[in-house]
């Protein structure tokens, strides 16, 4: 479907421009240098706010924004074409050159000439065509092709904007390289893009704080013949310096080391044909990431931020808000393994602890709204720790909620019972008939 001007009767309207780049998380100024003079814009497939970079494109386009939303049947490059020079959002008669190159059965160079020259006619203006849910087109040879030879055969003043949930790695990235293409929304990538990398590096994507999600150059992984392999992978990436024995114990430790070695090495293959490259190299008697490979990984940005938060009293907000931003769910919560769910009680604790730094710090600044909003959340990680039950109890006091205090000090008075079968300490006790006297 082609709608013009969708900002006049869709997301634009319901989006005022400040929200839109909060959603985005990018000014808008510099969504606009971003993609001037580039011929292909990408909106990066990982961005949570895609619908909000979509929104400013049709903002800064206005009614010459074309919007072309690919259904289920355009799996091909031809059926993609074929269909959308049908479409009655283009002037009459567009399309000609390219249902000829389709009829001809051309190579794929020409029908990116094609289509260019029939965009050239489109429309005198300025205008860009906004191609959603591209990733209903199959990767292929031909649509390789075809998009590294259509930024030459565009017009001057017309842009093609790519959104799509799954892109592969190339094209994409030697467009990005040429300076053919810009990915908008990258900014907040775990670890940077994997578009745009000039060593030209396999792209790797572990999502462990995500529900477990893997992407190896920008293909998602969802078969990893087995659990074993599966499990070893995320040892390798949780674990970037690692000798085998360390490996021998937590996988087979009652295996002779002649056992373990043959089905250690049969399982580092599997992961190897899952991910269509090597993860890891030996060196040193350790196994470490390949070099030929670029890992962007959550659970190390989560942590990195965290111990800056803790180091760095300047930047901390900043850290505290990446780490909980980082962390949307527990660390590989299908997995049981010993040694997941040490690291999963690690990084909850952790995730506790930037929710708590952010709480703080918005008390300090008088937001006492989201202060508390920061610190319920802590304690629904973790309902045992009493200084922050005292922290939430202040906070109730200063806005005069003095039942909502001694109902926040009945609730930790069971919690402690329960888990511990104590009592709340004095300094608790004592803030306690503080607030009931009042």
């Amino acid at each position: 479907m082609i709608l013009e001007g969708v900002q006049t009767v869709g997301i634009g309207n319901l989006m005022t421009q400040s929200v839109v780049e909060h959603v985005a998380e990018v000014p808008f100024e510099h969504f606009e240098q971003q993609i001037e003079g580039k011929r292909i814009a990408i909106v990066y497939p990982r961005h949570r706010g895609q619908a909000a970079l979509v929104a400013m494109f049709l903002k800064h386009y206005g009614s010459n924004a074309i919007y072309y939303s690919l259904t289920e049947t355009e799996s091909t490059l031809e059926a993609w074409l074929r269909r959308m020079i049908e479409e009655p959002g283009f002037p009459e008669g567009f399309g000609a050159q390219t249902r000829d190159a389709l009829k001809k059965r051309s190579k794929a160079e020409d029908l990116a000439a094609a289509f260019g020259a029939d965009l050239k006619k489109a429309r005198r203006e300025r205008f860009v065509l906004i191609l959603d849910a591209f990733d209903r087109i199959q990767p292929s040879k031909t649509v390789d092709r075809f998009f590294r030879a259509l930024p030459a055969e565009l017009p001057d003043h017309a842009q093609i904007v790519i959104n799509a949930r799954l892109l592969r790695l190339q094209p994409w990235n030697d467009l990005v390289l040429a300076g053919d293409a810009v990915v908008v929304g990258a900014e907040e990538a775990i670890g940077g893009s994997i578009f745009g990398d000039e060593e030209r590096r396999d792209q790797l994507e572990v999502y462990a704080l995500s529900g477990g999600h893997v992407y190896a150059n920008g293909r998602p992984v969802k078969s990893w013949d087995g659990s074993l392999p599966r499990h070893l992978f995320y040892f390798f990436v949780d674990h970037p310096m690692v000798t085998r024995d360390q490996i021998f114990e937590v996988f087979w430790p009652k295996m002779s080391v002649k056992e373990a070695t043959n089905v250690f090495h049969v399982t580092k293959r599997k992961i190897s044909e899952r991910l269509g490259f090597e993860l890891t190299q030996y060196s040193g008697g350790f196994y470490i990431p390949s070099p030929k490979i670029q890992v962007h990984y959550d659970a190390h940005i989560f942590e990195n931020a965290v111990r800056e938060a803790m180091e760095n009293e300047e930047s901390a907000p900043a850290n505290w808000a990446l780490a909980v931003q980082t962390y949307r769910a527990h660390f590989l919560p299908a997995i049981q393994l010993p040694w997941v769910q040490e690291r999963r009680d690690e990084l909850q604790n952790m995730y506790a602890q930037a929710l708590i730094g952010l709480g703080r710090y918005h008390r300090r600044q008088g937001e006492l709204e989201l202060a508390q909003g920061y610190l319920l959340r802590a304690l629904r990680e973790k309902p045992d720790w009493e200084d922050v039950h005292r922290d939430v109890m202040n906070i109730y006091r200063e806005q005069g909620r003095r039942e909502d205090a001694v109902a926040q000090f009945r609730l930790l008075e069971r919690t402690l019972d329960k888990m511990f079968g104590i009592q709340p300490s004095r300094e608790t006790r004592q803030l306690y008939d503080e607030i009931v006297k009042g």
